[in-house]
């Protein structure tokens, strides 16, 4: 009796795990069917969103995100590509019917100088003559640049300006107060702009620095960094950055300091929004 007793368990875990696998590969399968009738855009920075299109017009189209269920308007002026299943092409082909023939927009400035204004708070080591007179600096700088040559976007010359601010304390006793430089430079960027977001760049720029330490004096000066940003595909709006380089300021004493610079920036090229309905 007890062996009828542990085959009839023995059965029943079999069976109950049996019905697991059944429901977890109906899952697997539905999340795949979702995935496999859905639209892919690719915007004009390189990321891409998947959902399924639900409306198309010449000025946007609205996807439904397969995981959130909910709905997002995307410009057509920021969409560089997209990969339609058949249903979604009789969709936009009616729509396209209804409008004469009319396609997307051709070009738009907005994603061609895919312009940002972002935030790069940093240090600045001091090396050479200044290095033995004050210590590691802090600070940042603002930026504004944008792509002046729209075509290929992928290899991009930016142009941007770029004010900051830096204080150093000084070294010893023999020494008193306070460093103080606001760096105004104008400079160019050259970007290579990948598929997944990632975007490695080399910046050169000079301008002219104010420096107060005691007295005031504006100092020409010379810049020069490489750098990485990342776009993530969840958020094509922003853009994060990683940045090392040299600033020389020329003056009766020349400062020279090596830079290193994290920092954040709104793309105004990238325009997803979400809908609450439908």
């Amino acid at each position: 009796m007890c062996a009828d007793m542990c085959i009839q368990k023995k059965k029943s875990f079999i069976s109950s795990k049996m019905i697991s696998l059944i429901i977890a590969g109906l899952l697997v399968l539905a999340g795949w069917a979702a995935t496999a009738d859905a639209a892919t855009i690719v915007l004009q920075n390189g990321a891409t969103v998947t959902g399924t299109l639900i409306d198309y017009t010449e000025e946007q189209i609205t996807i439904e995100d397969p995981a959130t269920k909910q709905a997002k308007v995307i410009k057509t002026v920021f969409i560089k590509d997209m990969v339609l299943t058949d249903n979604e092409k009789r969709l936009v082909d009616k729509a396209k019917k209804k409008t004469s023939g009319q396609t997307l927009p051709g070009e738009s400035l907005l994603p061609l100088l895919q312009p940002a204004l972002g935030l790069m708070p940093g240090i600045a080591y001091p090396f050479g003559k200044l290095g033995g007179v004050v210590k590691i600096g802090f600070g940042g700088n603002l930026f504004f640049d944008l792509n002046v040559i729209p075509k290929p976007i992928r290899f991009q010359f930016r142009l941007g300006l770029s004010p900051g601010f830096l204080y150093h304390s000084v070294k010893g006793s023999d020494y008193s107060g306070s460093l103080m430089m606001i760096p105004v430079l104008i400079y160019a960027k050259f970007v290579y702009a990948s598929d997944i977001g990632v975007r490695p760049y080399l910046k050169v720029g000079g301008g002219i620095t104010p420096v107060m330490a005691g007295a005031t004096s504006i100092d020409p000066t010379f810049a020069a960094a490489i750098g990485l940003g990342y776009c993530p595909t969840s958020l094509p709006y922003v853009e994060f950055f990683v940045e090392g380089g040299v600033m020389m300021a020329f003056e009766t004493v020349r400062g020279d300091f090596i830079t290193a610079n994290i920092g954040v920036a709104y793309r105004f090229d990238s325009m997803v929004s979400g809908s609450a309905g439908k």
